[in-house]
């Protein structure tokens, strides 16, 4: 989508749906991404997208709707060059997520969450979503996710501390479905993410 934008107009997700259909391999095994243009038109696009392992077999499936704002100029360099170090330290702990409340993870301030325009990056608000879900049913390693559907509602501010308020909606032997909210201090959603999981 965005190399076919018009010039001063720039990319924003508004929702995307991923759904797994497989374990991602551990092993380090270099993984297969592959990106397609659904519809564009002047106000945004629909691209799909799948993730598989070299024998091509299928790991997730990916569904994005976005739109296009006015950028007149670059974003900046709100965000950091740095890359999250794997696997010696948990994504959680790089991001400084910590338990605050029941259901409730808190994320601080920092550059790792940031995109170019100074808002928390949808794929971190996507990654926080699934781990504050698997907090607040004590996963402990016996679900998988099987799918995440997140709405991008306004703008995160990666400068603010970021809350992730899950409330499980049906929890059972099979599978379990949470919803997660994300907001800044003002208590105003971010994102709004449903979030499957399913008993391994």
């Amino acid at each position: 989508m965005d190399a076919g934008s018009a010039e001063g107009r720039w990319p924003v997700s508004l929702g995307i749906r991923m759904d797994f259909v497989a374990d991602p391999p551990l092993d380090g095994t270099v993984l297969d991404v592959t990106g397609e243009l659904v519809a564009r038109d002047e106000r945004g696009a629909m691209t799909t997208g799948r993730v598989s392992d070299p024998s091509g077999r299928t790991i997730a499936t990916i569904v994005q709707r976005s739109h296009l704002i006015d950028a007149p100029t670059s974003p900046g360099a709100h965000a950091t060059a740095d890359v999250l170090d794997a696997p010696a330290s948990p994504v959680r702990d790089q991001l400084g997520l910590v338990p605050t409340a029941p259901g409730v993870l808190t994320m601080p301030p920092t550059f790792l969450s940031a995109n170019g325009m100074g808002s928390v990056h949808g794929g971190i608000l996507i990654c926080a979503s699934e781990l504050a879900a698997m907090s607040s049913v004590e996963a402990d390693g016996q679900l998988r996710t099987t799918s995440i559907d997140i709405t991008y509602v306004r703008p995160c501010n990666a400068a603010d501390t970021t809350t992730f308020t899950s409330e499980t909606l049906h929890r059972g032997r099979s599978l379990s479905v949470v919803r997660v909210i994300s907001a800044n201090s003002s208590g105003k959603p971010s994102s709004i993410a449903t979030v499957v999981l399913q008993h391994i």
